[in-house]
């Protein structure tokens, strides 16, 4: 079964990410929000649904998204970052409280990052080594500026 981090831990990733269109529907299923949006009435109960690059949070503006177990972001190459702006919209915005995980091309790298925006799964591509991956879960004890789990800042903690 593919794996993913979430939350800190390297676990069976439940969920089945259809990337293409032809792929066949099912509960656990993490289907493209506009065809979601086109095939609501008819696609059935899925698990969540995922944002491509170029969506935008606008699209989901109206829908309930407690709905959904999960909001994936796809991120067609580590050097898009509509990603993390997405992913903070739909904290600070929609106010989605579930599962927004990353999918797609981004980098071990951008793990402290990618939660300090909101992320908090993680769906590497399949060369990544989700043990190496995991090291750079949380590369700093403290951030200085506010995010999505700390909206203060360092100094308005003290």
């Amino acid at each position: 079964m593919p794996k993913l981090i979430k939350n800190g831990d390297i676990i069976d990733n439940p969920h089945t990410w259809l990337e293409n269109s032809d792929q066949a529907v099912t509960s656990n299923s993490l289907v493209a929000a506009q065809t979601w949006l086109a095939e609501q009435e008819t696609i059935g109960e899925v698990a969540g649904i995922w944002l491509d690059a170029g969506d935008g949070i606008e699209i989901l503006q109206g829908v309930d998204l407690t709905q959904f177990d999960v909001i994936g972001v796809y991120f067609p190459a580590f050097t898009d970052g509509r990603g993390f702006s997405y992913a903070r919209l739909l904290k600070e915005r929609l106010h989605y409280q579930g599962d927004i995980r990353a999918l797609g091309n981004f980098i071990p790298d951008q793990l402290g990052y990618l939660i300090r925006v909101g992320f908090n799964s993680f769906q590497f591509n399949d060369d990544i080594d989700l043990d190496k991956a995991l090291e750079l879960y949380k590369p700093f004890s403290a951030a200085y500026q506010g995010d999505t789990s700390q909206p203060k800042p360092l100094f308005l903690r003290r």
